[in-house]
């Protein structure tokens, strides 16, 4: 793991422990819930946090779908994140989660920040994984959590 000081890439934050593929969920409270499962089982988050999640998603509806095909789910750090963290489901089917624009959801990816700082870092390397199409449609694809490993590693800058 990085130092705190370091930055840290997706790879320090995703683990095979965090990423379930071709997983079947009726909408997107269960989307939400089993990505945060994946969080709490690793320790990296208490339960408030995956119930934080579901009210930002009742509060300010489908903005996490921020491009086509990919919800981003996340919560403030004080609502119960512990260590940066990252989980990573592929959907299958896809979700539709009511964003007109980018539905339907293909791949969900939870991820808690203990700072505004690592929150953004987060966000940095996630927007660069994000715009790359190819690695998400392999993604997508994969039919093991190391196999999305390798993709993510080669995806993200050195």
């Amino acid at each position: 793991m990085a130092s705190s000081d370091a930055p840290f890439q997706l790879k320090d934050l995703l683990t095979p422990a965090t990423i379930r593929l071709h997983v079947a969920a009726s909408d997107p409270g269960q989307v939400i819930h089993e990505a945060g499962q994946l969080l709490l089982v690793s320790g990296a988050i208490e339960e408030r946090y995956i119930e934080a999640m579901q009210q930002a998603l009742q509060t300010y509806g489908p903005y996490m779908v921020i491009v086509p095909g990919v919800a981003l789910l996340h919560a403030r750090p004080s609502d119960g994140v512990k260590r940066p963290c990252m989980s990573l489901l592929t959907l299958e089917p896809p979700v539709s989660f009511g964003n007109e624009d980018n539905d339907p959801v293909k791949i969900a990816i939870a991820f808690g920040a203990v700072d505004r700082q690592k929150h953004l870092e987060a966000l940095t390397m996630l927007t660069q994984l994000l715009a790359n199409e190819q690695a998400l449609s392999a993604i997508q694809a994969s039919t093991s959590a190391e196999e999305v490993m390798h993709i993510i590693a080669a995806a993200s800058p050195a």
